[in-house]
């Protein structure tokens, strides 16, 4: 049996990476199965809420880096930071939405 691409990209993503918790994988579907019959995204930022314990990985400039959500923050490098854009503007010198500079807007 051949695997077709999308079979090939998320068995290399579960080699590499923890498996979803169920909490996750529930609203992922319910979001699928919302476009499935809608045709549309709704962005609601409650759907897919950050919990403590998740690490945010972004990769920029050919570096990687790590972010850990803690339950009044954010972790970047041993130091604490109230925001992601904090953290995103520690990283690129620049102005950033932390949201969208990790991929959880």
């Amino acid at each position: 049996m051949t695997l077709n691409i999308f079979e090939k990209r998320i068995k290399a993503w579960n080699e590499k990476y923890p498996p979803l918790s169920p909490e996750i994988l529930r609203k992922i579907n319910k979001l699928v199965e919302q476009y499935d019959k809608t045709q549309q995204v709704e962005k609601d930022s409650k759907v897919l809420s950050i919990t403590d314990g998740t690490k945010l990985v972004r990769e920029f400039k050919g570096r990687r880096y790590t972010v850990l959500v803690l339950q009044d923050g954010y972790e970047f490098n041993g130091s604490k930071y109230k925001s992601l854009s904090a953290v995103a503007n520690k990283i690129t010198g620049t102005r950033w939405n932390g949201k969208k500079f990790f991929g959880v807007a």
